[in-house]
């Protein structure tokens, strides 16, 4: 069904080809300036010959945001940075950076407590409504992609899980965590080189840490060594969460 949304879309874009301008390809005019959607899965958003990495960066904005968002710069590389409520509030600027540096703004609670989020059904999604609300008031913009704090297993209960994904919420996981939060930066390279091999698409967990500050130029150098494009998550993508059992 995919394949026929994708050349559905190409088909009406060819049928107002002599309507785009010069330097438009005809899925950004459909997508811009129709209705119609355009639906991507991973691969579509790069070439489906590369291997993919995306690095996915939690609990921020901190004091190491503006590092982080350096040695990515270093690299021509983005991320995507799951930010926590209040931290996004006393970071106003290390938002606006990130958005502005063409990362990717996602979205990791208010309370990062599963017995608050999970108090009731509709009570993450709650939450989430509050982080969009308030990137909104920061930078004008929006965003439906979040990150559940501890992952969307085993705690979320499968109501509130629906309540998001009806919310429109893309809700991803992982199927690299470096555990940076107790690692040195050498055992979180180690990780990151040894659970890579074999995987065509990584969605690698990190948290803003010092530790992950001095080991991420290693990781991003071993990336583009061994192949990788270091992407920031697209909103119109497939979500890579363990409902959909899509994260090997």
């Amino acid at each position: 069904m995919k394949n026929v949304r994708l050349k559905l879309a190409i088909s009406v874009g060819l049928l107002t080809f002599a309507m785009i301008p010069n330097n438009t390809s005809a899925l950004e005019y459909i997508d811009k300036y129709t209705c119609l959607p355009i639906y991507y899965d991973v691969n579509e958003t790069a070439n489906t010959n590369n291997k993919i990495a995306y690095i996915t960066i939690d609990d921020g904005p901190s004091k190491y945001t503006k590092d982080i968002l350096q040695i990515l710069k270093k690299h021509d590389a983005h991320a995507t940075f799951f930010m926590i409520d209040m931290n996004m509030k006393v970071n106003k600027d290390a938002v606006i950076e990130i958005v502005e540096s063409g990362n990717s703004a996602g979205f990791h609670s208010v309370s990062h407590d599963v017995n608050k989020l999970y108090e009731n059904y509709d009570s993450a999604k709650r939450e989430f409504d509050k982080n969009k609300e308030t990137f909104y008031e920061i930078t004008g913009r929006t965003s439906n992609i979040i990150r559940l704090p501890y992952g969307s297993k085993p705690y979320t209960p499968v109501k509130s899980y629906e309540n998001l994904v009806d919310a429109g919420y893309k809700l991803w996981d992982w199927n690299i965590d470096t555990q940076d939060w107790k690692n040195d930066s050498n055992k979180i390279i180690e990780i990151v080189k040894e659970q890579v091999k074999n995987k065509k698409e990584v969605v690698i967990l990190m948290h803003e840490k010092k530790q992950t500050v001095q080991a991420l130029d290693e990781v991003l150098t071993y990336l583009n060594e061994e192949g990788y494009e270091i992407l920031p998550i697209n909103e119109k993508q497939i979500p890579k969460n363990f409902w959909n059992i899509n994260t090997k």
